[in-house]
């Protein structure tokens, strides 16, 4: 299992490099504003930064998800699946690197966070000067955004989780395509219709979490309700792999 996920780990490494490598400029463009009192800097290095945290952690499932559809519908990884390791092994190994990326990436945005926040308090002159300076600057360059109360750890973990379990289930819609659906008509369009389905249903059933709960009990509730989710749609991928895939 382990030589499966250095394996899965390997085939995206150079998106996560190239990640990293934009995410230390626009840090440095970011921490120039910062000590240099340059505003356009801070501003386009805190906006640079959002974006590169929302995309990055997107484009982290996305590439999961088109490494897989190659695997099973190209010669890419034939050997692969001749390796001794059944369809649930190969599968969660695919789950955990994605699983893993997306907590490693979470957890070190998280704490650069931390960490601009705190210089930004300590050269800018405090919360408050700090929150007005943001502030000023968006709105010189058009952009709109609330300032609201700093989210918890359990909603970042819930975020993640969510999209976590949204890749799975892409998992399960490719997987669908490349067995069940194999050689029909508009097999890529029917997987289609059966992801967002089941992601609708999903999301129908975490969304009866009654949101009356205490902040930390609700999202502990829901973050377990999705982990099970999760669990349940790599089960059926895997059972679905081990009888109908043929490669």
């Amino acid at each position: 299992m382990g030589k499966l996920m250095k394996y899965e780990f390997r085939k995206t490494m150079f998106s996560k490099i190239i990640l990293l490598v934009i995410t230390a400029i626009l840090e440095i463009l970011l921490l120039a504003g910062i000590f240099l009192n340059w505003e356009n800097g801070l501003g386009w290095g805190l906006i640079g930064l959002t974006l590169c945290v929302i995309i990055g952690i997107f484009y982290i499932g996305l590439e999961s998800l088109m490494v897989f559809h190659r695997d099973l519908n190209t010669k890419q990884s034939y050997m692969l699946f001749l390796t001794p390791h059944d369809s649930y092994q190969i599968l969660g190994a695919k789950v955990l690197e994605n699983g893993l990326s997306l907590l490693l990436a979470g957890c070190f945005f998280a704490a650069l966070a931390a960490i601009d926040f705190s210089v930004a308090v300590a050269y800018l002159g405090g919360f408050k000067e700090l929150i007005n300076v943001v502030t000023h600057i968006l709105k010189q360059i058009s952009v709109e955004i609330q300032f609201t109360t700093a989210e918890s750890l359990m909603v970042v973990f819930a975020v993640l989780s969510v999209w976590l379990m949204t890749i799975v289930t892409g998992f399960l819609a490719i997987v669908l395509c490349a067995t069940v659906l194999a050689g029909r008509r508009f097999s890529g369009f029917v997987s289609f219709l059966i992801f967002l389905l089941l992601s609708w249903g999903c999301s129908a059933l975490t969304n009866r979490i009654p949101e009356s709960l205490e902040t930390a009990v609700y999202y502990t509730l829901y973050i377990l309700a999705v982990l099970v989710l999760t669990v349940v749609m790599y089960l059926i991928s895997g059972w679905i792999m081990e009888r109908k895939l043929s490669v």
